[in-house]
């Protein structure tokens, strides 16, 4: 069968997705792939493509199938358990780097690292930038030191295992970022099958939602330098509770929208 024809068949997963899982399977990239569609499809390839996309149909993420995302220009290998890379985080990165220095050395901590899309993007755009980063999740560890050996970074970020604060010593870091949980427990039966692979601690932070906001701005003031800031994703109706939340701390905070107008990012700094 020809490229042409087996995008062709009917099924309820967009062409878009058909187009990148083929590509994947046969090794090729899409934009590649749209130009050969009149190539025929090795037997093999075949049955695995359509096996793979009843899988899709029945919600299975793509993101799982291929094993990678592009996040921020880039491919992270990607795995069930751990936050699949969101193009609304890619604000929380740029609103980052407008703060940090290109010449001078800087020291960030990021708050679960997951993939290690965020801590990998801010050290590949700016090289003298050093960075702590935790999770509590053995898999995401493992995964963020992967997707480090794969843009050669590793050397720049030191992984390790802690909740929060809890392994880390008092220590005056250049900046604090974070993409935490911040949706509420009652939403949990709402989200579709595909999203609650990427794990319960990964995505639900409590009844409130913003629990883990809550514990963050009772800590981390200690581990902000002088002129140091924080940025932290938040959920698209959070920024006043959130931005009140530091306020009752002594913080500064300002709340920046993404590009639907939804509350997206959370930046603070000492009074």
């Amino acid at each position: 069968m020809k490229v042409k024809q087996l995008l062709q068949r009917p099924s309820r997963v967009s062409l878009r997705d058909r187009v990148l899982l083929l590509a994947h399977l046969l090794k090729r990239d899409h934009k590649e792939l749209l130009l050969r569609l009149e190539e025929e499809i090795p037997k093999e390839c075949e049955k695995l493509y359509l096996s793979s996309l009843r899988k899709l149909e029945e919600g299975y993420p793509l993101q799982y199938l291929i094993g990678e995302w592009d996040f921020y220009g880039r491919s992270f290998y990607v795995e069930e358990g751990v936050l699949i890379p969101r193009p609304e985080t890619e604000l929380l990165v740029e609103e980052v780097l407008k703060r940090v220095h290109k010449e001078k050395p800087v020291v960030g901590l990021e708050i679960g690292v997951g993939s290690g899309c965020i801590s990998i993007t801010l050290l590949l755009e700016r090289e003298r930038l050093k960075m702590f980063a935790n999770d509590i999740n053995l898999k995401a560890l493992k995964l963020a030191k992967n997707n480090a050996l794969r843009y050669g970074v590793e050397g720049r970020l030191l992984l390790f295992a802690s909740d929060l604060f809890s392994s880390i010593r008092p220590f005056p870091f250049d900046f604090i970022v974070s993409n935490p949980p911040y949706i509420p427990e009652e939403y949990w039966d709402r989200l579709s099958t595909g999203v609650k692979l990427e794990g319960y601690p990964s995505l639900i932070a409590g009844k409130k939602g913003y629990e883990l906001f809550e514990r963050l701005s009772e800590e981390i003031g200690v581990y902000l330098s002088r002129g140091g800031f924080f940025a932290l994703e938040i959920g698209h109706d959070q920024g006043q509770v959130v931005k009140d939340i530091f306020h009752k701390r002594g913080f500064h905070a300002q709340v920046y929208k993404d590009y639907s107008g939804q509350d997206r990012v959370v930046v603070g700094w000492k009074s």
